[in-house]
């Protein structure tokens, strides 16, 4: 199945407008991208086809992730492009990396494009609402995940924007 780019549109959109304004530059992306995730990421009943699976949802939810981050200065726009490809090519090279306890989708170029349409919209949110945040030229991921965890522990420490390492 390929990437149906309006139905993504439309998933985005109506996410976005279904999140309360918390009056910051960035929340209603935040709060979009994990209602995307939170629905993703639920098991699915008997017989069911996991929600993780669907390439439109997939793709809505990389681009608000990519939009949030970037726009929050959480990241530069080229280190979640980067991060994106980097992603897009292990579901390539079949290395396993899920999210959830659901099983990861297929790799799509079309999902991975979403994401590098979220860093460039949340690059102009940051410019126009968040300027004051610089983001490094490179962030260790486990920074922007916010957590250690998988992603960590598959890429290994990708060292720090203190030392230099």
């Amino acid at each position: 199945m390929a990437v149906d780019n309006a139905l993504v549109r439309m998933i985005i959109e109506a996410r976005i407008a279904a999140e309360l304004d918390d009056g910051s530059c960035c929340g209603k992306y935040f709060s979009a991208w994990k209602a995307l995730k939170a629905w993703r990421d639920q098991p699915p009943g008997p017989g069911e086809q996991p929600n993780s699976l669907d390439l439109n949802v997939a793709a809505a939810e990389n681009y608000m992730f990519a939009r949030a981050m970037v726009c929050a200065g959480r990241c530069s726009r080229f280190q979640m492009n980067t991060l994106a490809l980097g992603y897009y090519a292990t579901k390539l090279m079949r290395i396993g990396m899920p999210t959830s306890g659901n099983p990861q989708s297929e790799p799509d170029a079309g999902v991975a494009g979403w994401g590098g349409i979220g860093s460039e919209e949340g690059e102009a949110d940051h410019d126009r609402c968040n300027a004051g945040v610089n983001p490094p030229y490179w962030r260790p991921v486990k920074e922007i995940f916010g957590k250690e965890g998988y992603y960590h522990t598959a890429v290994g420490t990708p060292g720090t924007r203190y030392d230099g390492s």
